[in-house]
């Protein structure tokens, strides 16, 4: 928590200090470093285990001492002109989050095939990495595939966002819920945050958009499952009136930024250019980030507490 707090404390003299557009391309910069200096800190409370032992144990750790720093050179990073010097910047946190996957896969490989839940929580953790590799493309000016520099920059923001917070957070309410419709969130989400991908990559190559149209689809139903999961557990006694408010703000927001996200990826067939991606950095990701993932965190983080969950 201490580290979320000093990160929280830096990334809003970051923000007041840019004070950004919400259509500006610095917003959507100032939501992918909410996740580093606040959001992983907080995800990482729920799922790592002060008692892992072996390798498991030693990447947690290291990564836990490493987190605040190198989010703070990311931060650096993105306040220096795209080139070298801001890639070399940003590979502390790529480290960072090589050594979650890492702890992913080997809690994974531990447990076993194990429930979806479990499995959901475990892509969250792989996943950003992904996210790590995307941040140091954005930084050092490269252009894979051609994709244009903002491509790059939303790619990064999608990993930390839907490829780590929405499995994390899906498997949080699958544990908690234990229902069918748990299970097929799990599934959903982990299929769907690298079909995504798939699907914007073969548009690029100049196949068909329908890839990235379906793709979308179902991730957007991924988080819709999953939105539905917490309005669910907002409903439910057992838990004080604040985290069950913070489940329902997070419930809402998700169900507003992943209709956004259908409508986004079904552009192509639609008789409307809105909303584009200014629109879904300012609505989509704003949502995300504060509703989705800043409001649910802090509502696991107390109910996890209240019910000596690790």
């Amino acid at each position: 928590m201490t580290s979320a707090l000093i990160g929280g404390g830096f990334w809003l003299a970051t923000v007041a200090w840019l004070h950004p557009s919400p259509l500006h391309l610095r917003w959507g910069t100032s939501l992918l470093l909410l996740s580093p200096m606040v959001l992983v800190p907080l995800g990482l409370r729920l799922v790592v285990s002060a008692d892992s032992k072996g390798i498991e144990g030693r990447l947690w750790k290291w990564a836990s001492m490493l987190q605040l720093p190198a989010a703070l050179a990311l931060l650096v990073a993105f306040a220096l002109p795209i080139g070298w010097r801001a890639a070399a910047l940003s590979l502390p946190w790529l480290v960072v989050t090589v050594m979650i996957s890492l702890g992913g896969l080997v809690r994974a490989s531990r447990r076993g095939s194990g429930p979806l839940e479990e499995l959901s929580i475990d892509a969250g953790l792989i996943y950003l990495a992904v996210g790590g590799v995307w941040a140091v493309l954005a930084r050092s000016g490269a252009r894979p595939l051609g994709f244009d520099p903002v491509i790059v920059l939303l790619t990064a923001i999608h990993f930390h966002y839907a490829g780590f917070l929405l499995p994390l957070v899906t498997g949080m309410a699958g544990r908690r819920l234990k229902s069918g419709i748990a299970r097929i969130a799990a599934l959903a989400v982990i299929a769907g945050v690298p079909l995504t991908a798939v699907g914007i990559t073969t548009t690029q190559l100049g196949f068909s958009h329908a890839v990235e149209s379906l793709a979308a689809l179902l991730t957007a139903l991924a988080g819709l499952l999953t939105a539905w999961l917490h309005f669910r557990l907002a409903i439910q006694k057992n838990q004080p009136g604040l985290v069950r408010g913070l489940w329902l703000v997070a419930a809402l927001s998700l169900t507003f930024s992943m209709t956004l996200a259908a409508l986004y990826g079904l552009r192509f067939y639609l008789p409307t250019a809105w909303p584009d991606i200014p629109w879904m950095r300012a609505l989509h990701g704003t949502a995300n980030a504060f509703g989705f993932g800043f409001a649910g965190l802090l509502a696991w983080g107390m109910a996890s507490g209240q019910n000596g969950e690790p």
